[in-house]
């Protein structure tokens, strides 16, 4: 007999989290839907009962509020719950996949793909192991060879320096509680990184392009 796997599913639209419970309670008895909710940690009860705390994977969508801008910190606290975590991308710019992955996530499935792909991903997370679709692998694989590695607080620091709404030196120095001069020692870093590797990023449009491309940036 199969052994159970307990899920938890984590969407901000109950239509996935309602035709995703039913496919598996239909095609994959030996997955068990404990709970469902639209973010994490959940607000109240979940719309499938209490059983968050006693699930084996967390099946993670599209987040709401304040957790959409922090997937890899969601997975985090879901990993240091005791949970495996499946993650469902959704257009998710590489970098935060990437994050995701970094942060512990195991498998990750395009939205879109087939629920089989997802139970499959879920089977994968429960024994440890990872899995990733081959459309994902595909797109992660694509920008490995330019990839340079950044560390947390280095991907924080380019996003608000050079991201979607870009800051001064020292607004980034203000909302990371560090100095002027760190910030800017971080980004020479970054900047050798880059050289070392064979590109050069001298200038601040450069860098920014750089870091688009390889998934740092959306």
């Amino acid at each position: 007999m199969a052994t159970l796997t307990r899920v938890l599913l984590i969407d901000r639209h109950q239509l996935l989290i309602d035709s995703l419970s039913q496919w598996l309670l239909t095609n994959a008895p030996e997955i068990r839907v404990l709970a469902g909710a639209s973010s994490w940690p959940p607000e109240g009860r979940t719309s499938q009962g209490d059983g968050a705390a006693e699930a084996d994977v967390a099946v993670v969508g599209e987040l709401q509020g304040r957790e959409a801008s922090d997937l890899a910190g969601t997975v985090t606290s879901l990993r240091s719950s005791g949970m495996q975590v499946v993650l469902l991308a959704d257009q998710q710019p590489v970098m935060v996949i990437n994050s995701a992955l970094d942060a512990g996530a195991l498998a990750v499935v395009p939205k879109s793909a087939a629920p089989g792909h997802t139970a499959a991903a879920i089977r994968a997370a429960a024994s440890g192991r990872p899995y990733l679709h081959p459309d994902i692998k595909g797109m992660l694989a694509s920008t490995a060879s330019t990839r340079v590695g950044l560390s947390v607080r280095e991907r924080r620091l380019v996003e608000l320096y050079l991201g979607p709404t870009p800051r001064s030196i020292r607004q980034v120095a203000d909302l990371l509680a560090i100095s002027e001069q760190t910030v800017k020692s971080h980004l020479h870093r970054v900047r050798q990184r880059y050289a070392a590797a064979g590109f050069t990023v001298g200038n601040i449009i450069s860098l920014q392009d750089q870091l688009r491309k390889d998934g740092w940036l959306s």
